[in-house]
């Protein structure tokens, strides 16, 4: 297992516990955020000027991540609440940037916030109403034991990987 395996692994087996989706990030150059899996995410970046904000909101917070060595939660263009863990492992370095989750409140103000969304960027409502239903919902404390799982899958499958290098 290579490292590039480790991580989509260590993806993987995140996804399955939490259910949120997260994607890798190798170097500022290849930021392509319109990959990102989540259909609420995709349905907004139909707009161009939404997929154009998102690149620079994943541009700067991968950045951040990388310049302080350690996650950064942040609020997407869209109000998602997202984290960016940076990963390092001798020379190889990236960056994980998870799906966007909700709060309860957030969700309770949707209506407001889909009202604001389809008027900027100029798509249907009820579409991202209807979306927004369907995201994640964590509060504080368990948005932190994600975190910190999505940590800990990392270090354990990138572990396996220096093992699996020793013995081969």
């Amino acid at each position: 297992m290579n490292i590039l395996e480790a991580l989509k692994s260590a993806m993987q087996e995140y996804r399955d516990i939490t259910g949120l989706r997260s994607y890798l990030i190798l170097d500022s150059a290849e930021i392509q955020s319109a990959s990102e899996r989540n259909y609420f995410c995709k349905c907004l970046k139909s707009s161009s000027v939404a997929l154009k904000k998102c690149e620079e909101c994943t541009q700067e917070y991968y950045n951040e991540a990388r310049k302080a060595n350690e996650e950064c939660i942040y609020s997407c263009h869209a109000g998602l609440i997202k984290w960016a863990v940076p990963v390092n492992l001798g020379d190889f370095h990236c960056v994980i940037i998870s799906e966007g989750i909700l709060s309860q409140r957030q969700l309770e103000d949707a209506d407001v916030w889909a009202g604001y969304l389809s008027s900027e960027y100029d798509l249907p409502k009820e579409m991202i109403k209807r979306n927004l239903s369907k995201m994640v919902i964590m509060n504080e404390e368990r948005m932190n034991a994600s975190i910190k799982l999505l940590k800990d899958l990392v270090a354990y499958n990138l572990q396996l990987c220096e093992v699996e290098q020793v013995k081969g």
